[in-house]
């Protein structure tokens, strides 16, 4: 599972662009919500935090506006929406979840929660329109520096614009199996660049981005172009990594050191009907290097292919 943090300032726009994954079927954690969530069902929290900030929590220009009350805020309720927020992500079994938040990434608490993070800009006279109340927030908040982050969403016009900005960044973090490629010989899968002149084929490593040549001569395969045998006939490879995710319901899947006896227990509750004649265990193995390649490095959450036969696996 892909979790993607939605960040940046007050009245920038992140609760828009929550909104419109929401519509596209993502699912998205508000932290601001949860956290309101959070002390509404446990009055010990509220008083905890109130007590750290010194002040009432509907004080928040005083809290805001002095460091120390709001890292004594913030120390105390951070690990409860860690909590609330790893429990909730459990309980999906989405690809790809979003985490909304202000100021997430540079708590050390949330470090290492997310795999990429989306940047969502607006200029600052527009986020004072928004919310004239934004500037006592803005001082104690701060964007990632752009290395950092994987997408960024300038706000900065009407909401048609933004929903086709969100649209496009969706696309783009879909996993295309036409280019993810298997390479005879190489460990591991990578992602297809481009063609070079003399027709060799410019691919990336998936784990780790090192870009390498391959010559005509090379044997690749396109994910996209292998199919399992089945005794109804031939079943796609991004059908048997969706049947696995959805029989596994969240926990991680087996690896190909697994003993073989779980690994093909999996294989007979994702793929009930494979046939043992053709589809052996290396090649359930093989798949399982894939899989958790993918969930760990792209995502299962696919474009859509145009139909085509497969490579028998």
């Amino acid at each position: 599972m892909k979790t993607v943090l939605i960040t940046g300032g007050i009245a920038s726009g992140k609760s828009e662009v929550s909104a419109c994954l929401r519509g596209f079927g993502y699912p998205v954690y508000d932290s601001d919500s949860r956290t309101k969530e959070l002390y509404k069902k446990d009055a010990g929290l509220k008083k905890r935090a109130e007590e750290a900030a010194g002040v009432p929590l509907t004080r928040s220009s005083e809290i805001f506006s002095d460091p120390a009350r709001l890292a004594r805020l913030e120390a105390v309720v951070h690990p409860e929406v860690l909590k609330d927020f790893s429990k909730w992500r459990a309980e999906n079994e989405a690809s790809v979840v979003f985490m909304e938040s202000a100021i997430a990434y540079d708590k050390p608490v949330f470090k290492g929660l997310w795999d990429e993070i989306w940047l969502v800009r607006a200029p600052l006279e527009k986020r004072l329109e928004r919310n004239p109340k934004a500037k006592e927030r803005i001082s104690s908040q701060s964007e990632p520096p752009e290395e950092m982050v994987s997408v960024i969403i300038d706000n900065d016009s009407d909401l048609e614009s933004l929903h086709k900005k969100v649209k496009t960044a969706l696309n783009d973090m879909k996993t295309d199996l036409t280019k993810i490629l298997s390479v005879s010989g190489k460990h591991g899968l990578y992602r297809f660049l481009a063609l070079s002149r003399n027709n060799s084929a410019i691919a990336e490593a998936l784990s780790d981005s090192h870009r390498t040549v391959f010559d005509p001569h090379s044997r690749i395969t396109t994910l996209s172009d292998i199919a399992i045998y089945t005794n109804e006939g031939e079943f796609k490879l991004k059908d048997v990594f969706l049947s696995i995710q959805k029989t596994l319901g969240g926990a991680d899947a087996p690896t190909s050191k697994s003993p073989d006896t779980e690994i093909k227990t999996l294989f007979e509750k994702a793929v009930p009907n494979y046939d043992p004649d053709r589809f052996y265990l290396s090649h359930m193995k093989k798949i399982l290097d894939w899989y958790n390649e993918l969930v760990k490095y792209a995502s299962l959450d696919f474009t859509e292919e145009d139909a085509a036969e497969g490579e028998e696996a």
